[in-house]
């Protein structure tokens, strides 16, 4: 039996726009404070406690955070990363889009200059990166 008014690991990753595997990777790297289980010992999160993880994660209230939400659509792409674009520059076609993230790494995306137009997009705005994990190459 589901606790009254807490939200489940999915629901709070969903809640978050994070996987339910970050918010575990989170919570053994001490990020955020383990939640409280119920009888079957799934973890059940604190609605309030997921909007201060939000707000501490994610960086800024909520309502000036874009909506990883799309009406009626799920996505397959479960990696999304917030920041505030630093850069962007480019030719007449392609345009580089560098993204600061939350703790001061960055992380480029190249997309048309029609999308850069059609989102509106501008130096300073919160934006989101969504990976798609098939071309993610690891270095060692």
């Amino acid at each position: 039996m589901k606790l009254p008014d807490k939200l489940t690991r999915k629901e709070a990753a969903a809640a978050l726009g994070v996987s339910t595997k970050t918010l575990a990777i989170w919570e053994k790297q001490g990020k955020i404070e383990p939640p409280e289980r119920d009888w079957r010992g799934w973890r059940m999160y604190d609605p309030e406690v997921v909007a201060d993880m939000r707000r501490k994660m994610l960086g800024g209230d909520e309502k000036a955070q874009p909506s990883l939400a799309l009406p009626g659509m799920e996505m397959s792409a479960r990696n999304r990363l917030t920041g505030i674009i630093k850069e962007m520059s480019g030719d007449s076609v392609l345009c580089e889009v560098v993204l600061e993230l939350a703790d001061g790494q960055e992380i480029v995306s190249v997309i048309t200059r029609n999308s850069i137009r059609r989102l509106g997009l501008r130096v300073g705005d919160r934006v989101t990166a969504i990976i798609k994990s098939t071309d993610v190459m690891i270095a060692r």
